[in-house]
């Protein structure tokens, strides 16, 4: 009997310890699953988390590489409107160069016009200066010998001297042809003599 008892105790104690271990290892594998769970969740979130980051910097640098780009397009269209702006800049500094070549050219031949000119006007006036004084000087000449006279010696007034009366002209010659002085009348050429109708002498 007394035998009996022990081997029940045993078994009972068999069995408690059985279904300790059993629970024991429930545990662990309840515990050790919830970890896992745990693990996966935060791993899910982190994942999650990197990529919208990622995603955020992915699109963040897109636009930055279209600003850069917009940048450079802008760039260059300044470049292009600076470069076009130098050469129409130079075109007129060009133009403004010819422009001031043609009126300094311009304005010396006008000064030469003028200069030539003046020069021209002076000297014709001289020339009728020289000759109204050579007129002046044959004509008291003229008066003088008339008055001293009363004649007109062809070869002493150096010029063609016509016959109002006759109308022939004498020139100076070795011959002196002698004339009232108030039927005398004066031409510088013969082309003017005959121009006048006179005619010249045969003497």
């Amino acid at each position: 009997m007394h035998h009996a008892k022990q081997l029940a105790i045993i078994f009972a104690s068999l069995f408690i310890l059985t279904g300790c271990t059993t629970t024991a290892q429930d545990s662990a594998k309840q515990t050790s699953t919830k970890t896992q769970v745990v693990r996966v969740t935060k791993r899910t979130k982190a994942n999650k988390t990197a990529w919208a980051k990622a995603r955020a910097a992915s699109r963040a640098n897109a636009a930055s590489a279209k600003a850069l780009s917009s940048s450079e397009k802008q760039l260059s269209l300044a470049a292009s409107q600076a470069d076009s702006q130098s050469d129409q800049l130079a075109s007129s500094t060009s133009a403004v160069k010819a422009s001031s070549r043609a009126a300094s050219k311009s304005a010396a031949s006008v000064a030469v016009a003028a200069s030539e000119s003046q020069s021209k006007a002076a000297s014709e006036a001289a020339s009728e200066s020289k000759q109204t004084a050579q007129s002046q000087t044959a004509s008291t000449q003229t008066s003088h010998a008339n008055r001293t006279s009363g004649d007109t010696n062809t070869a002493q007034t150096g010029r063609i001297v016509g016959n109002r009366n006759s109308k022939i002209y004498h020139v100076e010659t070795g011959q002196n042809y002698r004339m009232a002085g108030k039927n005398a009348i004066y031409f510088s050429t013969e082309a003017e003599a005959q121009a006048a109708g006179y005619r010249k002498s045969l003497r």
